[in-house]
């Protein structure tokens, strides 16, 4: 059963959310019941469409007025006049007619995943897409990977991995509304890669990276992670990010600190890809570490992701924002895909799966659902004596 809150006027709801899971003829008879009886707000259970055992809070709302100040106060969003008040009001009204647009479909089978009227769910296209700062054209070239020969050629994938779960990967980050998606995919594989080496998980700083590599990367404007991993080879390490926090949430890159940049507390050895277009061998990687890749995110489906295995026809390969893959499994409950690549996202934990999302995995073109098999790499490292006491220093 789902538990659905709703709020009855003297005249009927003109809008109303529906949950990922609420069947929406029940969603209707409440509708019915609330515009008859007058009733005050209420609580009612209702059947649930999925086998999973969870509740579900829906608010239906008088106007979509009154939905739209109860999610600025929910995101604690602000805004200077009038106008811009009534500009985002205006694109969350679009952004919610496609939730529940989705939504039903998604009740009807027709989407594994569903969506949602998150932190994200006011911004403009044009500042949206700035988030998406993965800048493909920066990728310089180099020989290709061979598949049979490669590090992690011989490695028997496992049938599931979790990385989270294995305690490799730090609490989710979120960029902001800097381009700076290459830096915390870049740190996300760092960390990883140290877990594996020293079993000790310590986060690193991405402020770092955005103010200082400028080998190529771009800060707020955008990066690569490859260019991201060589910096930190060059350099001989990266700060804490407790020691050197991020500031560039707000768009703009600090100027580099010259006293923190030479704080090496994490290093690496070097970098490498894994063969391009093969999720065979991506998943060897994966089982061996958490890995950066980069994929399209300019999708509205995406912005606004919410839960479930991610599917759709239209994410094609058109690499823009970098992420981390930390895992992959199988969901049998899934309405669509039901393998799934598991990945840590920059967007904060109001965002997907409390900052993660599932697509699809295998069962399509080679580069994999939006690219994501396209340009994997992942950074080496051997834990040293330095390493250790770097870490005890902190």
């Amino acid at each position: 059963f789902r538990r659905v809150l709703f709020r009855s006027a003297s005249a009927t709801p003109s809008s109303s959310t529906v949950s990922k899971e609420t069947p929406i003829s029940h969603l209707h008879l409440l509708l019915q019941r609330a515009a008859t009886t007058g009733a005050p707000l209420q609580e009612v259970d209702v059947p649930s469409s999925s086998d999973k055992e969870e509740t579900t809070t829906t608010m239906v709302y008088a106007s979509i007025r009154e939905h739209f100040e109860a999610w600025m106060k929910e995101f604690e969003k602000e805004y200077e006049s009038k106008e811009e008040h009534e500009k985002r009001l205006e694109i969350f009204k679009a952004n919610k007619a496609f939730v529940e647009k989705h939504n039903a479909e998604h009740a009807e089978g027709k989407h594994g995943h569903w969506v949602g009227l998150n932190h994200l769910a006011d911004l403009t296209k044009e500042e949206y897409k700035q988030m998406l700062g993965y800048k493909s054209n920066l990728l310089s070239a180099r020989p290709p990977v061979d598949a049979e020969s490669w590090e992690y050629a011989k490695v028997e994938a496992k049938k599931d991995v979790d990385w989270v779960a294995a305690g490799a990967v730090t609490p989710v980050k979120n960029q902001g509304q800097c381009g700076s998606c290459w830096a915390f995919s870049t740190t996300g594989s760092v960390e990883g890669a140290n877990f594996v080496a020293t079993g000790k998980l310590v986060s690193v700083s991405e402020q770092e990276l955005v103010s200082c590599s400028h080998n190529g990367n771009q800060g707020c404007s955008g990066g690569l992670m490859d260019n991201a991993f060589q910096w930190i080879v060059t350099n001989k390490g990266l700060d804490t990010e407790t020691d050197y926090k991020y500031t560039a949430g707000a768009g703009v890159a600090a100027k580099c600190s010259a006293k923190k940049e030479k704080k090496h507390v994490v290093a690496i050895d070097a970098f490498k890809d894994v063969p391009p277009n093969a999720e065979k061998e991506l998943e060897k990687a994966v089982t061996m570490q958490p890995v950066s890749v980069a994929i399209e995110a300019d999708h509205q489906s995406f912005q606004l992701y919410k839960g479930g295995v991610f599917s759709a026809k239209d994410c094609g390969t058109a690499l823009d924002h970098g992420v981390l893959v930390v895992g992959y499994g199988f969901d049998s409950k899934s309405k669509g895909h039901k393998h799934f690549w598991k990945i840590k996202n920059s967007w904060g934990p109001a965002w997907g799966e409390e900052g993660y999302i599932r697509i699809s995995k295998g069962g399509g073109a080679a580069a994999g659902q939006c690219g994501v098999a396209m340009q994997p790499s992942y950074p080496t490292k051997t834990a040293t004596k330095d390493d250790v006491e770097a870490i005890a220093e902190m």
